[in-house]
């Protein structure tokens, strides 16, 4: 009975040290550690699969939702694009141009530095009236001319007043339209109304019997619906002309001949 007992605690004390056997054969250690981790290792190739695809399933998406978000912004940025295309073809032409608007900028007859022509700014934006007179001066009939003429008066306005050139914009003989004070700045006249809301074009030369070559009125005409198109003059301005009786009764009668016919106009300043 001893024997018998010893016998069996023999057996479990092999069986606590051996836990695991395969076919009634006892493990090693060493035997026990790859028992133990060869199903681990396996399991990890297994899925390792699975969890690729669920990765790249999520970028899949990613990428689809980004796609998605930049068409969006796309297409409403040409939206747009197209209603302010729309809007800029409603707005109101005095009249159909076929004479191209030309624009000579200030600099190219101004060599002085941009800060000394400093200049009363606009209050309003869209200014309502625009104010036709001629220069009083020769007709030019090509750039050089005229910039000559432009140049003079900026010198005459210096030398008699301390000012600029008091024009918005002057209409050569060559069809060209040269900057003065331009459309973000007052008129340089005191005598005349609407400092705040009125363009003042000078025409240049003296037109009191003769008119204006055509490409003069032409240019003149482009002139205004370009300001009108560049938001600067209300599409419902009023035009007016200027005349001083203090000169001579016919004064600037050529001129206006045919500006009196326009739409818009509204009559005369006296001054």
């Amino acid at each position: 009975m001893y024997s018998s007992a010893r016998t069996a605690a023999i057996s479990s004390s092999n069986r606590l040290k051996n836990p695991i056997s395969r076919n009634g054969s006892n493990l090693s250690e060493y035997d026990l550690e790859v028992g133990e981790r060869t199903p681990l290792l396996v399991s990890r190739v297994r899925f390792a699969p699975e969890v690729d695809d669920r990765s790249r399933q999520i970028q899949t998406v990613q990428t689809t939702a980004l796609l998605g978000i930049l068409t969006l912004l796309l297409f409403l940025l040409l939206g747009i694009i197209i209603a302010v295309y729309l809007l800029l073809m409603q707005v109101p032409r005095p009249w159909p141009v076929s004479h191209p608007f030309y624009l000579v900028e200030r600099n190219v007859w101004w060599k002085q530095p941009a800060e000394q022509f400093e200049l009363s700014p606009l209050e309003k934006r869209a200014t309502q009236n625009v104010i036709i007179l001629h220069t009083r001066s020769e007709t030019c009939h090509d750039q050089a001319a005229c910039i000559q003429l432009v140049q003079k008066l900026q010198n005459d306005a210096w030398s008699q007043n301390g000012t600029h050139i008091p024009y918005n914009f002057l209409v050569g003989g060559d069809g060209k339209t040269y900057e003065g004070r331009g459309w973000k700045s007052q008129h340089g006249f005191p005598n005349l109304p609407g400092i705040n809301d009125t363009i003042v074009v000078g025409m240049i030369g003296t037109f009191n019997d003769q008119r204006p070559e055509n490409v003069m009125y032409a240019e003149t005409k482009a002139l205004i619906t370009e300001s009108i198109r560049r938001f600067c003059l209300s599409p419902n301005y009023r035009l007016f002309g200027v005349i001083d009786d203090s000169i001579q009764n016919n004064d600037a009668a050529g001129l206006y001949a045919e500006i009196k016919e326009w739409r818009h106009w509204q009559g005369f300043v006296t001054v």
